[in-house]
């Protein structure tokens, strides 16, 4: 009896949580149950992300029967597990699969990628505690899914967007068909039929460019290229029915399409070529384990999986010191309890991500990252959605959720926990190489974050639903002005009634079966465990001069001695005073530069040479794109402090323009002194 009323307890606190939640305006239950939407006074609405994950969604991962087993050889397994593969991957089709090769329990060590590139195979571990590929030799991605190259750079997909010959092909003539629409009209529907697939052409003119605000970059005196004029976001839907002239599509459409932005009548549609890519390829119960290195990402080793697939799927994976972890390159890919874990956070202000959304109906449920000074999630450009990460827990210091190129659309980030950093829906400007405006239609819901910096494009729409953590502003990345205003927060503070969106709209669409399907069952607070989760210890940051603004920030050098991070830029801005920065003997130019992550008001430098070979240098801040001089002068010594005019600075740069020798610094501290003259200088 005492279990039982300590169970009843438990559950009368849970329901009266639950029934205290606050109701979203943009989607909520309405009497009969079904999920209501408001919509923007152009129509636009909130998607419905459901179709996101294998096959569409909401169905069960396969369990597929074993066909040939390894076992570790204790020298170079990468041959044997390979020739494994091979053997299935040459096995007749049953029902879609070949069948699995099954890793034993043991240590793999692996030279080379596994290369999965044959519909139907599965590889298979024992669990994470018992199958483990350890990574060795040269620069390489642990396990590759598709065809080809398998160190395709990040960005560049395995995609292909043709068409077939003499492909039907009509145009929109609609004016305007909002985003989160199944169904438009075209000027003739005669050559297309339920069933058909077809290629939505979302063409990039100059005039829309304009109208977003993204023909205005300049970076050092250099203009940058947002998107080109010509320039194509890709979407495919396949058509459940046609009346007369108007198509209704199978999902829907994660973008508008404005007719005031084309340089043609309307919107091209053609029936689409299908895309050869492998499918119904799963990896799954592996442990990949690299050793810990404290390096950049572009000097980084080993990746973990790289997924170029259609209707494919990554579970229960641990990927141990990886870096830029997993691309999901192709569509319809599940990618379930994947775990990543960084000993060091990556080192220089370029952040490498461990998810890479690449393609489109891609599902990130129940995994989680823990890693420094990265992006833990981002997109490609122009990607199209839906695409949703699910129940996730991100940790890491000066890391993110935060869409990275040149406009993707659709993407839910659902009650995932982010508490050392922030989920930004932003216009990342001149970042990059011109990133601009990253995301359109996207929505962060019943989520926890330790900030959140969420804007609205020109002419689209973000949310952020029944969110927890710090509202903040800024203009778009590297300008002073004009601060950009607050996109779409709703019920912030308080989460929503209806726990997860994505869930909810899977079970409307597909009922509760779907759910089973993937492991959830319906209005169950428990199944979301992590929304307590603690933030990471942070470093001391106040000394004499007050609070060091420079500490630990993502930091990049011209030169550092030797090949190791012994004496890296990072040992600069550590706070201790026992490490420093080197450059290689000789070396007598160099450059540090500190990269603030945001706009930051300073007035006071501290800097600390190791020795004293130093007998010209300049301090500058880069502000709208240019850099402002702060300081300059012949020797730096011992302490020197520099005290100047209140300053915003995206980032700080030491320039050493002469020395008799290498140069050390051993710290580079910034400060905003308050309670002294604006114009106070030494």
């Amino acid at each position: 009896m005492k279990h039982i009323s300590l169970f009843i307890l438990c559950w009368l606190i849970t329901v009266n949580a639950f029934a205290q939640k606050s109701k979203s305006q943009w989607v909520y239950r309405g009497k009969d149950g079904k999920l209501i939407y408001k919509t923007t006074p152009t129509g636009d609405r909130i998607m419905d992300f459901s179709s996101a994950g294998y096959m569409g969604g909401g169905v069960v991962l396969p369990n597929v029967p074993v066909k040939r087993v390894v076992k570790p050889s204790g020298n170079d397994d990468t041959q044997i597990i390979q020739n494994a593969i091979d053997e299935v991957s040459a096995m007749p089709l049953q029902n879609s699969f070949r069948g699995a090769v099954e890793l034993a329990p043991g240590t793999f060590t692996c030279s080379g990628s596994l290369l999965l590139s044959t519909n139907g195979v599965v590889l298979r571990g024992a669990g994470a505690n018992g199958t483990t590929i350890k990574m060795v030799g040269e620069h390489h991605t642990a396990i590759v899914i598709g065809r080809g190259n398998t160190n395709v750079p990040l960005g560049k997909t395995e995609r292909s967007d043709s068409t077939a010959a003499n492909a039907a092909k009509t145009i929109i003539t609609d004016t305007y068909v909002p985003s989160g629409s199944t169904s438009f009209t075209v000027s003739n529907a005669s050559g297309f039929a339920i069933g058909d697939t077809i290629a939505i052409n979302r063409q990039v003119t100059e005039s829309w460019v304009h109208f977003m605000g993204m023909d205005n970059m300049w970076r050092d005196g250099k203009k940058e290229t947002w998107l080109k004029a010509g320039a194509r976001s890709i979407t495919k839907r396949r058509i459940v029915s046609i009346s007369g002239n108007k198509i209704t599509v199978d999902i829907p459409l994660a973008d508008s399409y404005d007719a005031r932005f084309l340089n043609v009548p309307g919107t091209i549609i053609v029936k689409a070529k299908p895309v050869p890519r492998v499918t119904q390829v799963g990896v799954e119960n592996i442990h990949i384990q690299c050793p810990p290195l404290e390096i950049d990402y572009g000097h980084a080793p080993y990746a973990g999986i790289r997924v170029g697939g259609d209707d494919c799927w990554v579970k229960e994976v641990y990927c141990e010191e990886t870096m830029n972890t997993t691309v999901l390159a192709g569509n319809r890919i599940t990618m379930e309890k994947v775990i990543v874990k960084h000993t060091y956070a990556n080192l220089g202000a370029s952040k490498p991500t461990d998810f890479s959304l690449e393609g489109g109906q891609n599902l990130i449920d129940r995994c989680e990252i823990t890693g420094g000074n990265m992006y833990f999630v981002w997109t490609s450009s122009l990607i199209v959605g839906p695409n949703v990460l699910l129940n996730c827990t991100f940790r890491g210091t000066r890391s993110r959720v935060q869409p990275h190129q040149r406009w993707a659309t659709g993407l839910l980030v659902d009650n995932c926990t982010v508490p050392d950093g922030g989920i930004d829906f932003i216009n990342r400007g001149i970042a990059g190489s011109g990133h601009g405006w990253t995301m359109g239609w996207a929505v962060a819901w019943n989520c926890i974050a330790k900030t959140y910096i969420i804007q609205n494009p020109p002419g689209a729409a973000n949310w952020a639903i029944g969110c927890i953590g710090k509202r903040e502003q800024t203009a778009r990345l590297f300008d002073s002005a004009p601060v950009l205003p607050d996109g779409n927060f709703d019920s912030h503070g308080s989460p929503v009634e209806i726990q997860s969106l994505y869930l909810a709209q899977l079970a409307e669409r597909v009922g509760i079966k779907g759910l089973k399907n993937i492991g959830y069952r319906a209005n169950t607070v428990e199944m979301f465990p992590n929304k307590q989760v603690s933030t990471l210890p942070l470093k001391t940051q106040t000394d004499k001069l007050g609070f060091n603004e420079a500490i630990d920030r993502p930091v990049n050098t011209s030169d550092v001695k030797g090949s190791t991070r012994e004496f890296g830029g990072e040992k600069a801005i550590d706070g201790n005073p026992n490490t420093y920065w080197c450059t290689n003997d000789g070396i007598t130019k160099a450059t540090l530069e500190v990269d603030m992550e945001g706009p930051v008001e300073i007035n006071t430098l501290q800097i600390n040479e190791q020795g004293q070979h130093i007998t010209a240098y300049k301090v500058e801040a880069q502000l709208n794109s240019d850099w402002k001089l702060l300081t300059q002068g012949t020797t730096i010594g011992k302490n020197l402090v520099v005290k100047f005019p209140s300053t915003i600075a995206w980032k700080v740069r030491l320039t050493v323009l002469k020395a008799n020798d290498y140069v050390a610094i051993n710290n580079f501290g910034m400060y905003m002194e308050r309670g002294r003259s604006p114009d106070n200088k030494i």
